[in-house]
């Protein structure tokens, strides 16, 4: 049964949408102003009979329904299991909860909308958690620090899917800041730090989060946060020099252990496994292990641009273009819009055209700069350092290599696609 505290808001929230006065709602039900005061206010338990009146001509939805009590045990269990990343029971409260009317869940409004928004942002569903984006922000801001600290963590995820790493880091360190002990108990924060700063190349810092991460969720015994631990690790360490056979023995090893719905992304941390392992038809057979079995458009649309930047290295440029193509179509991300019109105009032999080198300076650039995406920054300026020094302006390439010096890959594909 709701709590008196419960039926209180209930009865106070239906009378001022009716902008009635207490005076009024007390003439209408017979009873004291007082009695009325003292419902609202969560002091004294009316009258089944009583309450049948309020609820009867304030017409208050929750109470009439009898499942009210059962919906919100369901929330419940619904907030657990996203929690604990138990995505085929969050997915079923999800589509068992989104049957009733939001007005069902006024008592629990604050948890529904955080796990509507978190439950879209695990399932890289990035449309429909912005539309819950304004309320979690209305909630980040008015509530207290113990209540809002998973709204300012789960915005600061939203930030960090959308690419936009500053306003991500803002976010978390918010959260972090606000509310430090429950910050270091907390494995998702960790992993999302992870995730943010293998987004901008810093390697130790990424891989010592997601490793504090991984300890905090096996002193839970938490099995699917432990496992996506040890994937965003591994993603991490595919940058530093740990030997690339034992980052393939390890993802091998989770792949024949493990169903789970992070396989395709271990498909395509395979494929850039092998590639960095030069193995080139290995990197292809997980990478398109990736694109043909993943449902999530996002995730698709990496492996798309992964593999298409294989294609280009083999010198495949029909197939690389068609992949462009395809990728872009289903693409919703500015980031990535940008990536394949750096790879296209690559493979097009235009990246010495002065309307390729200004996008990358005026645009491309400044919107990498401006969202924190400082390890893009960088490769743009490996694109530039490497047109300019082809052209001769030695300068100018100097100034672009000051920034980051020459990168391996790029390098490569800019050799194998000589300027008009």
């Amino acid at each position: 049964m709701k709590s008196v505290y419960d039926k209180g808001k209930l009865v106070r929230k239906y009378r001022k949408e009716l902008n009635w006065t207490q005076t009024k709602l007390a003439q209408e039900v017979n009873t004291s102003v007082t009695t009325i005061s003292r419902v609202e206010s969560g002091k004294s338990y009316p009258s089944d009979e009583l309450m049948s009146r309020i609820q009867k001509v304030l017409q208050i939805k929750e109470l009439s329904h009898p499942e009210y009590h059962l919906l919100n045990t369901q929330l419940t269990s619904w907030k657990q299991s996203i929690n604990r990343r138990n995505y085929a029971t969050a997915n079923k409260y999800y589509k068992e909860l989104k049957k009733f009317p939001i007005t069902h869940f006024y008592s629990q409004i604050i948890t529904y909308t955080w796990c509507n928004f978190q439950h879209a942002l695990n399932q890289f569903q990035i449309d429909v958690a912005g539309k819950f984006l304004e309320s979690a922000q209305k909630y980040a801001d008015t509530l207290t620090p113990a209540n809002n600290y998973p709204f300012h963590k789960s915005i600061g995820l939203y930030y960090l899917l959308l690419d936009h790493i500053k306003e991500a880091f803002t976010y978390l360190n918010i959260a972090t800041n606000q509310n430090p002990n429950m910050y270091e108990k907390d494995g998702d924060i960790h992993l999302y730090y992870a995730l943010a700063y293998d987004k901008i190349g810093q390697t130790l810092c990424s891989v010592s989060y997601a490793s504090t991460a991984l300890s905090i969720f096996q002193s839970t015994l938490n099995q699917p946060n432990i496992l996506l631990s040890r994937i965003i690790k591994i993603k991490s360490s595919l940058r530093s020099q740990l030997p690339i056979q034992d980052i393939l023995q390890e993802l091998h090893t989770i792949l024949d252990n493990y169903t789970s719905i992070h396989r395709n992304y271990i498909f395509y941390l395979l494929g850039t496994a092998y590639l960095k392992n030069n193995d080139f038809e290995s990197a292809l057979k997980y990478c398109r292990k990736a694109i043909y079995n993943e449902k999530m458009i996002p995730l698709k649309v990496i492996y798309i641009f992964f593999n298409a930047f294989i294609y280009a290295l083999l010198e495949d440029k029909e197939m690389a273009l068609d992949l462009i193509d395809g990728g872009k179509s289903l693409n919703k991300n500015k980031k990535y819009d940008y990536y394949f019109y750096l790879l296209k105009g690559i493979i097009q032999r235009i990246h010495g055209s002065e309307s390729y080198r200004n996008k990358i300076i005026n645009e491309i650039i400044p919107y990498f700069q401006l969202t924190g995406n400082s390890l893009d920054v960088k490769y743009c300026h490996a694109i530039l350092g490497d047109i300019y020094y082809k052209k001769r302006v030695y300068k100018e390439a100097a100034d672009n290599f000051y920034v980051f010096p020459k990168n391996y890959y790029i390098s490569e594909l800019l050799a194998k696609y000589p300027q008009k």
